[in-house]
Order: structure tokens, then C-alpha cells, then sequence
């Protein structure tokens, strides 16, 4: 089951350890987001539809561990925070409308482990979920390039046309940690 499992250190200062799950075919979607909307459940959703590589996740995570340990956060819980920074737009409904948990059944799950007890809250947690756990490996299968490019905004130019999808990881981080910065 561990090769089915993004993790990867995030900035050191932060002492933060990002774990990805992707679940396909997920059948309780309300009972999740309820959880997820009422704090109980400590991680993000995202939707699989709109990443299209584990690296993308790992940037929005690693910018909201950041900002948290910075008190610069943006929304009020460093999950809301990386939904956040995988948008573009600085509306935090839209961001977390656009990326967070709807209709979608392929959903990533991702958690930050800080210390042995969230890995026992993560554990609790992924026993709930009623769907079938995939290799994060897969995620490029249930990404959807076109809904990609609309949501970065890598439709209106020629030279993103034909954009590989290896090549559209690049452009998107460098669109994410630009965001501050320049209004696309």
C-alpha cells in the first residue's frame, strides 16, 4: 500500500511531511465533505481532475505550512490554505470552490504530518473513505487536460496549444507561486 502514497518533506523549517492518497469511485461524498466543512477531518480534498502531477499538491502545501508558521495565512485553516494556493484567483470562495470536494469521485486526500498522532488521525480517516485507493501514479489518468488549461488560463495563447502534459506541470507552479505577485 505505500507505493500507492505520494510523501515527500516539505521545507525543513516547517518539519512537515505532505502524504497524498488518491481514491477513485468515491461513493460517500457528503459524509466527507460534511467532515471536512465541520473541521472534524484534519487533510484536504482536491479534485483529481484539475492536478495534473503530485508536485503541483506538494508547492500549494508547501506555501500554506509556510504561511501558517508564519502567521500569513490567507484562510483560516492551512488545508482551506493549500486549496487556495492551487488556484489562481485570490478569492478564497472560488479557490476553494474550484478545487475543493463537489461532485467528483476521484479525489485526492491530502495530509500533513507533524507528529505519531496525525498519522493516527490520517489512518482513522482513510478507513472511512468509501472508494478504491489508486497509486498516486495515476493521477494523470483522471486529470482532465482541458479543465486544466481553462482553470490556469493556458487557453488564450498559441504557445500554450500544444502543451504536453509534462510540460503543463511547469507552467502551472509557475503560475501558482506567481500569483501574488501578477494578476493573470
Amino acid at each position: 500500500m505505500a507505493s500507492e502514497v505520494y510523501s515527500c518533506e516539505l521545507d525543513p523549517e516547517s518539519r512537515t511531511i505532505l502524504r497524498i492518497y488518491l481514491f477513485t469511485n468515491v461513493q460517500n461524498i457528503d459524509f466527507i465533505r460534511d467532515n471536512i466543512v465541520k473541521g472534524v477531518w484534519k487533510c484536504s480534498v482536491i479534485k483529481a481532475s484539475l492536478i495534473v502531477d503530485p508536485l503541483q499538491v506538494a508547492v500549494a502545501a508547501n506555501k500554506a505550512v509556510l504561511a501558517e508558521k508564519h502567521n500569513s495565512m490567507i484562510t483560516k485553516t492551512v488545508f482551506a490554505e493549500i486549496l487556495y494556493n492551487l488556484s489562481l484567483t485570490k478569492n478564497i470562495s472560488q479557490s476553494l470552490s474550484k478545487f475543493g470536494i463537489d461532485k467528483d469521485n476521484s479525489l485526492l486526500f491530502c495530509f500533513l504530518i507533524t507528529d505519531p498522532k496525525n498519522e493516527s488521525e490520517m489512518n482513522d480517516i482513510i478507513s472511512q473513505i468509501d472508494g478504491k485507493q489508486c497509486p498516486v501514479s495515476d493521477i494523470p489518468h483522471y486529470s482532465s487536460v482541458k479543465d486544466i488549461k481553462s482553470v490556469y488560463k493556458l487557453n488564450y495563447y498559441k504557445c500554450y496549444k500544444n502543451l504536453k502534459t509534462e510540460d503543463l506541470l511547469d507552467e502551472i507552479v509557475s503560475k501558482m507561486v506567481t500569483k501574488n505577485f501578477l494578476s493573470h
